[in-house]
């Protein structure tokens, strides 16, 4: 019972960290290289918020927070598998980006899991994220959403 609740809850977080966008003709991926965005989701599902961000500050610096517009919970998660080779997430409570060094919250890695989703997001929407940090405070970055549900 537990493996199967396992492969599931597994099954279904893939969904919502599944590939990065395709490059296309239709996409803005044609014209520049995004690494700030989020997949599509559907209402009170759960999505993916992917990004690059640099500590620009002359000291260490702790993420202790996200908060998004569009989620009713909003958490970073790390992908991870276990010596069983079964897939799994686990959320951080913080995580710290040393002085000049940049954070990559990327699909099969860490990012940003939106939770109960509030409504649909789809491919051209846009969302809002915020980042909280112990030296930086708030940082507040807009999205655009990218691929296919």
């Amino acid at each position: 019972m537990k493996t199967t609740l396992l492969i599931i809850l597994g099954f279904l977080m893939s969904l919502a960290c599944g590939e990065s966008p395709k490059k296309d003709s239709n996409t803005l991926l044609e014209t520049q290289e995004v690494t700030n965005w989020a997949r599509p989701g559907a209402q009170s599902q759960m999505s993916g918020a992917y990004l690059v961000y640099k500590n620009t500050l002359n000291i260490a610096d702790t993420l202790v927070s996200v908060n998004s517009n569009v989620a009713k919970m909003t958490q970073i998660h790390e992908s991870y598998t276990t010596e069983d080779g079964l897939a799994g997430m686990r959320e951080m409570k913080q995580v710290i980006i040393e002085s000049q060094e940049e954070l990559t919250l990327e699909r099969g890695g860490l990012h940003i899991m939106l939770m109960n989703l509030k409504s649909d997001l789809s491919t051209g929407d846009s969302i809002y994220v915020q980042l909280t940090f112990t030296q930086a405070g708030e940082v507040n970055l807009s999205l655009p959403v990218l691929g296919s549900n």
